[in-house]
């Protein structure tokens, strides 16, 4: 008897962590097509574009997650002050079974080119984020700004 409920035992608790631990791919990061010029409205050429994002950083000597911004998909503006910042995936293993199927997605970026003034999002402020409900998280979400680069 004392067997069977071991197994059974493991069976709930095998369970039980596969609710929580388990790989499901998250976009995180939209895609941004935008278009960067100056006050006349002269495009903007080789400034550069750069995708902010959140990292989890643990911090061992007191045992907790930090979340520390980070630079990645550093880009040039082509000719016209054109840029894309292509979409992003990850894949997530710790969520939890009630994860709710929609989400705000934040377009949140740099642009900054010498002689003048760098333009930054703030970070996830609502000018910058759309609302999806599908099941893909930021999959398929897109942002076209335009940004107005001021000299200095």
């Amino acid at each position: 008897m004392k067997k069977v409920r071991n197994i059974i035992l493991i069976f709930v608790l095998i369970f039980l962590v596969g609710l929580f631990i388990h790989p499901k791919k998250v976009i995180y990061a939209p895609k941004i097509i935008g278009q960067v010029v100056d006050q006349n409205g002269n495009p903007i050429q080789y400034a550069t574009v750069v995708r902010i994002e959140k990292n989890e950083i643990e911090n061992k000597e007191f045992g907790y997650y930090e979340h520390k911004q980070f630079k990645s998909q550093i880009i040039k503006t082509g000719i016209n002050g054109d840029f894309v910042l292509t979409e992003k995936s990850k894949i997530d293993w710790l969520h939890t079974p009630i994860d709710l199927p929609f989400v705000w997605c934040y377009a949140n970026f740099e642009v900054s080119k010498e002689g003048y003034e760098t333009y930054k999002t703030e970070y996830n402020a609502n000018k910058n984020s759309k609302f999806n409900d599908n099941q893909n998280a930021c999959k398929d979400i897109e942002f076209n700004p335009r940004i107005v680069l001021k000299k200095l």
